[in-house]
């Protein structure tokens, strides 16, 4: 429906969209552009400005592209709900180098009792899995270049925790997701190629998480309190990330008999449970271009339980995590599994930071692995110094301004996009011809 306004037609409802933007301008603006609000932000700007390390001038870590043998790695999906209750899903995988590509498509249809956010997790796994298919087709076809680019975080594909899969058909899929990483990154290791997680959007906390600790550990020092309080404040602070129900209740307690000498604390453990991105931290508080001090990234408390419980009864693991597939599969897969697990906890460590390459833009998170200690082996997040002259060529040659974060990943995103009109046109066509029968989609679907 449609309206006019001085003579010019617009959509119906412009009058209400500005009334509600209106009511609430300053807020609204404050949210876009900065974030939520930061009652820390003091304290957090004096950490950060310690921990980050500006870039004089780009020119001298600039290349010609063409100078840098890269291979970059993307992927792409389409789904759609049939009348039939499964839904049809397509992903496409591309790693491109030059003129030469490696390519995936796995497309199939998925039954589940589970709801949306199980299937997008799924989907999301099976995306991954697919890059790592054609990066380590990539190398074993004799890639040995500057690096090899993967659009997405090493890290957030190294803790998924270890469960069966609700899709049925699918329980064992992760089991398939971290024996092909695995495979990828040791490849990586042996050939020493460099292996980069590049992220233009990321929710991650890490950084902020860390400088909360220093801001915890500095009004820690000036609390007259006895050590064995601010031992139990310590453990707060760290339950608050696993258990933030039980982690306030505690603290609730140690408020009660210390009052408001907590106060800060309080602000403390209530910016911990927040969902302030780091993204957010670098873009108020970085001024010039430059990045993040790398840091060392270990298991989540929950994925170190599982390491725990691991250790403890490998096949005992296996047979609870994955009772459809052990019912079905017996002792064989039992063993096969136990020994993709094992492999698990001595994945390495991953490097992790954020870079900003023009101060209008947003900061690009930087993951790769770190050889020299396994993820099991980091606790907290852990500053660690590193040579990056070959990443910081590699990054602000490939870095486009504002139209394109990387060169290389753009290009073969571009390539692997998967569009509705390619579904519609090719590929539904195809399959109602193979089958001799037209494909009835559910009752979300409008052709357009």
């Amino acid at each position: 429906m449609l309206g006019k306004l001085g003579g010019i037609i617009v959509p119906a409802f412009l009058n209400e969209f500005a009334l509600s933007v209106n009511s609430k301008k300053e807020k609204m603006k404050e949210k876009i552009f900065k974030g939520m609000p930061n009652p820390l932000k003091d304290s957090f700007r004096k950490h950060f400005d310690s921990l980050w390390i500006p870039l004089k001038e780009l020119v001298e870590f600039v290349s010609s592209p063409h100078e840098l043998n890269i291979t970059a790695v993307d992927s792409s999906v389409y789904t759609n709900l049939l009348s039939t209750g499964g839904i049809f899903y397509v992903i496409r995988s591309l790693a491109v180098c030059r003129d030469k590509t490696q390519k995936r498509l796995d497309t199939d249809v998925i039954f589940t009792k589970e709801g949306l956010s199980r299937v997008q997790y799924f989907i999301g796994r099976k995306m991954e899995l697919l890059e790592f298919e054609v990066a380590l087709a990539t190398l074993k076809n004799g890639f040995r270049g500057d690096a090899l680019l993967l659009d997405g975080s090493l890290y957030g594909r190294a803790v998924h925790l270890l469960i069966e899969s609700k899709i049925e058909e699918e329980i064992v899929t992760l089991l398939h997701y971290f024996q092909t990483y695995n495979e990828l990154l040791e490849f990586c290791r042996k050939e020493n190629v460099l292996l980069i997680g590049v992220s233009k959007g990321s929710r991650s906390t890490f950084y902020r998480d860390y400088l909360l600790k220093l801001i915890l550990d500095e009004e820690l020092r000036e609390l007259d309190i006895e050590a064995g309080e601010l031992r139990k404040l310590e453990a707060v602070f760290s339950q608050v990330l696993d258990d933030e129900r039980a982690a306030f209740d505690r603290f609730d307690r140690l408020k009660q008999t210390h009052g408001e000498k907590l106060d800060t604390i309080a602000v403390v453990l209530d910016e911990l449970a927040s969902s302030r991105p780091d993204y957010q931290l670098v873009m108020n508080f970085s001024h010039t271009i430059g990045y993040t001090q790398p840091m060392l990234l270990g298991p989540s408390a929950r994925v170190a339980r599982f390491f725990k419980k691991y250790r403890l009864d490998a096949e005992k693991y296996v047979r609870r995590s994955f009772p459809n597939a052990t019912r079905k599969k017996g002792d064989e897969f039992v063993h096969w599994a136990v020994d993709i697990i094992s492999k698990i906890p001595k994945m390495p460590s991953i490097m992790s930071f954020y870079i900003l390459l023009d101060v209008r833009d947003s900061p690009i998170r930087i993951d790769m692995p770190n050889w020299t200690c396994s993820l099991s082996q980091v606790g907290w997040p852990k500053p660690v110094d590193v040579n990056l002259e070959d990443l910081l060529k590699i990054m602000v040659t490939g870095y486009c301004g504002l139209d394109g974060y990387n060169l290389w990943l753009k290009n073969v995103d571009e390539q692997v996009r998967l569009k509705r009109k390619y579904v519609d046109d090719i590929y539904f066509p195809y399959l109602e011809k193979l089958f001799q029968r037209k494909i009835i989609r559910g009752r979300g679907y409008r052709r357009v």
